[in-house]
């Protein structure tokens, strides 16, 4: 009996065939990552636009007798506008999906914009309800004003 050295037709179809199902499943896992990661990268990116938000609101809040003006809508423009008696103003600009503090951009990707002060004799202090989506989360919060 001789020895037979090299590749034989079997062998040869068991390499192809291991290596098709290895380099699918890190194709497929490969995928699944980086799909994830684009999902995840934009919620991150809308809660760091949501904490800048939180921030400005919470710098106008403890300011001792600013109170909430008013707010305005423009559905032509489709601009929503919030004025506190301080001067400083908070413009969402729905075509452009920005939201502006006075004239600085604070977020951007936003898909709607709500302030509204709560008519509950309950609370003693005014009370501001800020509701704001951007296209992947919804954010709700309450700011109490300072007296």
């Amino acid at each position: 009996m001789r020895s037979q050295k090299g590749v034989t037709m079997i062998g040869l179809i068991v390499y192809v065939a291991s290596f098709l199902l290895i380099a699918s499943v890190i194709g497929g896992v490969t995928s699944f990552f980086y799909g994830n990661s684009k999902l995840m990268s934009q919620e991150i990116y809308s809660s760091a636009d949501f904490n800048k938000l939180n921030l400005y609101f919470i710098r106008e809040s403890e300011i001792k007798g600013n109170r909430f003006k008013s707010a305005s809508e423009n559905t032509d423009d489709k601009i929503y506008s919030v004025e506190f008696s301080n001067g400083d103003i908070f413009t969402c600009d729905l075509d452009n999906k920005n939201l502006y503090y006075n004239n600085i951009c604070i977020c951007q990707d936003v898909q709607s914009f709500e302030v509204k002060e709560p008519k509950d004799p309950s609370y003693g202090k005014q009370v501001l309800s800020v509701k704001v989506n951007f296209t992947n989360r919804s954010y709700t919060t309450k700011y109490t004003m300072a007296q």
